[in-house]
């Protein structure tokens, strides 16, 4: 109770006496002890830029650079700094320190600040993976779709002359037409999903098409460090399950194909085993996907973890987000 007392009495007489001197500085400026903590405005946890895609790291740049709500968070966080550095706020800052021990005010404002920047980009990240994720889907189903009307042709042959019935000319049709809706329905998502990145990054629709127009496929995002080795890493785990599905389905695919072309298998063989061939691949994007979308995630977290001061819960934290992306 005394010390408190003092303190508050010391504060008030120091105001007081110099109160007519408030908008001087001092000649030497302050101690270090004396200067609140500041958190820089820049992206000082800026995992994207060590992810391993340069694309995505430009995108999340560029969105957070455009943010108006950020920007206004950055200028409040500026005018609470200069404030700070007027030595009567100091004053009154430090008394209040001493009677509540409460937590400086730019100190609040900058790590809101981080954290929005940080759940910003996460938003930003999980959208462009949404878009390479259709892009690499798109591409998959447009490439079948010339192998779909060369099973088609073969079928329409064999018909002609006289060598099977018309169901296969029916399947083969049937198979040309779901391939040519799935490929609708993916370019319509896919512009919905670019347009969402667009409105996120603060990019116009014509540039951002440009920058992904580049054909990489779903990224493989590295992972926040752990503390121990983590049973698999990026899109391992589940994925060499997956390639090896891929490869059974392909050579089922390729003998399906020859047999028919030599008259030993039928057309319903040939349409069920490359119709598998395409849905083994989609899985395949689809788990390398959502692996990044983990890895998003445990980064963020881990990001949020470190700027909370929690480094050790926040390598624990990415270990687990890891492990459940592996195990998923």
């Amino acid at each position: 109770m005394i010390r408190t007392f003092q303190a508050l009495w010391i504060g008030l007489l120091v105001l007081c006496t110099l109160g007519a001197c408030a908008p001087l500085q001092g000649t030497g400026g302050p101690r270090a002890s004396e200067t609140p903590a500041q958190v820089d405005i820049s992206p000082a946890l800026s995992w994207w830029d060590t992810a391993g895609d340069p694309v995505l790291a430009r995108l999340i740049d560029h969105g957070l650079a455009s943010d108006a709500r950020l920007r206004r968070e950055a200028q409040a966080l500026a005018a609470q700094q200069a404030r700070t550095r007027q030595w009567q706020y100091r004053v009154v800052q430090w008394v209040a320190r001493t009677l509540h021990e409460a937590r400086q005010p730019t100190d609040a404002l900058a790590l809101r600040l981080q954290e929005s920047r940080l759940h910003k980009a996460a938003r930003i990240a999980r959208a462009y993976v949404d878009v390479r994720s259709l892009q690499s889907k798109l591409a998959l189903r447009q490439a079948f779709q010339d192998q779909f009307h060369d099973d088609a042709d073969l079928a329409r042959w064999r018909h002609e002359a006289g060598l099977v019935s018309g169901v296969d000319n029916g399947l083969a049709a049937t198979l040309v037409g779901v391939n040519a809706s799935a490929l609708g329905t993916t370019r319509t998502r896919l512009a919905e999903a670019t347009a969402a990145l667009a409105r996120r990054t603060g990019l116009a629709s014509a540039g951002l098409e440009l920058m992904l127009d580049d054909g990489a496929r779903v990224p493989r995002l590295a992972w926040p460090a752990a503390p121990a080795p983590a049973p698999c890493h990026g899109t391992a785990g589940v994925q060499p399950g997956l390639a090896g599905v891929e490869r059974d389905a392909e050579r089922t695919a390729a003998d399906a194909r020859a047999a028919y072309q030599l008259g030993t298998g039928d057309f319903a063989t040939l349409y069920v085993a490359q119709t598998a061939v395409v849905h083994a691949r989609e899985a395949s994007v689809t788990q390398a996907a959502r692996q990044a979308r983990a890895a998003v995630d445990a980064w963020t977290d881990h990001a949020l973890r470190v700027l909370r001061g929690a480094p050790r819960r926040a390598a624990a934290g990415a270990a687990g987000a890891q492990r459940g992306a592996c195990d998923g």
